[in-house]
């Protein structure tokens, strides 16, 4: 089989055999994630395992994503082999997505998406795994400076993301901070933090379904006589009774905080929820196998529309570098107090000593 180049693996500089056997140019019928020079297997590798668990790229050269998906690399091409892979320069070091082609209907006109791939595939945008595969590449490229080049593409095969669009950042832990604890960390940053944890009192069922109407439709064919109804509506209110006597639990909540008083920067929020096991990025956690608690420090801009644009507006642009220091000064803070798994708005792990 043809070469393609040199394996970055850990200590091995031996080359790969492509599985085309067609050398270079078997990436032509790739979509790649081309990353910086300075870039390493070990950093990749890191990155996809925040999403994707138990991810041996680094020393095996390849991650499965799906049952007919996966990524391998990474592949060191010479300036030649770059002109027979499709690869503009400056890029030199490459990773491949191995996908079936699955294509849904093009988007609609004037489709924008923050991804690029809206504007990649005109004639039909790539779902399941290859959609997935390719978002993965994406959210990549974002995180490591670099870009993504696609196939079978009708308009611009080089995809290269803003590597400043992340802001928000998430916090994944075993511990509950009250109410009261979540807004006073916040308030020492933005004194205009105001806690949002309104619940709702329960009224108890309405006249349709005491009546049985609402139930109407679904038992025309085996009605049930009102004995039995009313055996369920003493069961039913028992229940009522119990949750009523219990004393008030709060599972989600919010801080909102105004960066400035004309809004023109909107807000920063702190949403405070439990969430279900299953998280990739915290897999490895004892904790990771239970309900755990999650903190998302974001960023509420004035213009959402614009934060989902491929090109945003130099406005928003502005705004956004403005706030950044101080929503990453609400995330330290709460990590600090927290700790647990600290994440980007992408899944990949953040380092929360560099925050």
């Amino acid at each position: 089989m043809a070469r393609i180049g040199r394996w970055l693996g850990r200590g091995d500089s031996s080359a790969v055999d492509f599985p085309d056997g067609a050398g270079p140019a078997g990436l032509l019928t790739r979509h790649l994630l081309l990353v910086p020079s300075t870039v390493t297997a070990e950093q990749v590798d890191e990155l996809i395992r925040s999403r994707v668990p138990h991810c041996e790229l680094a020393a095996t050269g390849e991650v499965p994503l799906g049952r007919r998906s996966r990524i391998s690399g990474p592949f060191e091409l010479s300036m030649e082999d770059a002109v027979d892979a499709g690869v503009p320069m400056p890029w030199t070091i490459a990773y491949a997505l191995q996908a079936p082609v699955d294509r849904e209907d093009p988007p609609l006109p004037g489709t924008d998406d923050r991804d690029g791939l809206a504007h990649a595939f005109p004639d039909g945008l790539p779902w399941r795994e290859e959609g997935r595969g390719l978002q993965l590449l994406v959210a990549l490229a974002r995180r490591l400076h670099g870009a993504v080049r696609v196939v079978g593409a009708s308009s611009g095969t080089l995809i290269q993301p803003d590597p400043d669009r992340s802001v928000d950042v998430l916090i994944h832990s075993p511990n509950w901070l009250e109410p009261e604890v979540v807004h006073g960390l916040v308030a020492r940053i933005l004194p205009a933090a105001q806690l949002a944890v309104d619940g709702q009192d329960w009224q108890g069922p309405d006249a349709e379904a005491y009546s049985g109407a609402r139930i109407a439709h679904d038992t025309r064919h085996a009605p049930l006589d009102p004995h039995v109804l009313a055996t369920l509506h003493a069961a039913a209110d028992e229940v009522d009774l119990a949750n009523l006597r219990a004393e008030d639990t709060i599972d989600a909540f919010a801080v909102v905080a105004e960066i400035s008083p004309d809004l023109s920067d909107g807000a920063i929020e702190v949403l405070v929820h439990v969430s279900d096991p299953g998280e990739p990025s915290v897999a490895g956690q004892d904790w990771g196998q239970y309900p755990f608690v999650t903190y998302e420090v974001r960023w509420s801009c004035p213009q959402p529309e614009e934060r989902e644009r491929r090109l945003p507006s130099s406005p928003y642009l502005a705004g956004r570098e403005r706030i950044r220091p101080t929503l990453t000064d609400v995330a330290r803070a709460l990590v600090e107090v927290t700790g647990g798994v600290v994440t980007d708005e992408d899944g990949f792990w953040l380092d929360r000593y560099t925050l």
